[in-house]
């Protein structure tokens, strides 16, 4: 692995992206690999990828999915909005040998055209727009996608908000020589879930705060609604992005739908 970027700033501020992204999967690396080798096995066989086939990673962080997919054959692109995650997914790439490109982009304006097979978007990554935005994005997607293509969405049940907050990892947490306060809570009037940060380095007499993340959450309905107005015909939903797959139940934390765009 490459040495990992710099989380402070030369301006004092903190790379929080860097921190999310890279720090934390890299204090529980060992885990964070079985999880991304299992979340890959899911992705092959929800999307039933032929050899070699050709995806687009979309908001894909620091590249593990991808990076994991392209080990495995496939020629992925990534495509995220943080210049420091997709520098280091780049020297992860280039180390490892793979078949996998990263460039730097807005989901918002994706600009491809039938270009993947399939596509993916991870971690409840749809969602951080307003709804006509959201939507919109759902359709540069599909755009992205060959006629028969096949999108595969894993978002957040808001239905079970309240026992994804119990198993939330709030509180201080140790991570990249400092600590990391998170909080959370849903905002059942937007049905949005609200995440802020406070990250404190006191050897570096540092102590700040990130502005907060506020992310839609849409239950199936609505989310079968939206892929079909962009052109995309639910196949399947799963509880989860794990192998052996599992259903979606009322009692399921995540959503995973597995979309087709329509042929010819």
């Amino acid at each position: 692995m490459p040495n990992l970027p710099e989380l402070v700033l030369a301006d004092g501020r903190i790379d929080w992206e860097a921190l999310f992204q890279i720090y934390e999967f890299d204090q529980y690396r060992e885990y964070a690999n079985e999880l991304t080798r299992n979340e890959a096995d899911f992705i092959e066989t929800a999307l039933g990828l032929s050899e070699g086939a050709a995806l687009l990673d979309v908001a894909c962080g620091g590249g593990r999915h991808a990076l994991e997919l392209a080990r495995r054959g496939y020629s992925v692109e990534g495509v995220d909005s943080s210049a420091t995650l997709v520098a280091y997914a780049t020297r992860c790439a280039y180390e490892q040998a793979t078949r996998a490109r990263f460039v730097r982009g807005d989901m918002r304006a994706l600009d491809y055209q039938q270009q993947f097979d399939a596509a993916l978007v991870m971690n409840s990554s749809l969602g951080f727009f307003d709804d006509p935005t959201n939507r919109a994005t759902l359709g540069r997607i599909a755009q992205a996608l060959v006629d028969g293509g096949k999108l595969l969405l894993q978002c957040l049940n808001p239905y079970q908000i309240e026992r994804y907050l119990q198993g939330f990892r709030s509180g201080w947490h140790q991570i990249g020589g400092g600590y990391l306060l998170r909080e959370a809570h849903f905002v059942p009037r937007s049905a949005t879930l609200a995440i802020g940060y406070r990250f404190v380095m006191p050897s570096r007499q540092l102590d700040t705060q990130h502005p907060g993340d506020r992310i839609r959450l849409y239950g199936y309905p609505e989310l079968a609604t939206m892929l079909a107005a962009a052109g995309l015909r639910p196949l399947a939903v799963f509880g989860d992005a794990v192998m052996p797959a599992v259903p979606f139940e009322e009692a399921s934390l995540w959503q995973v739908l597995v979309a087709e765009k329509a042929r010819g």
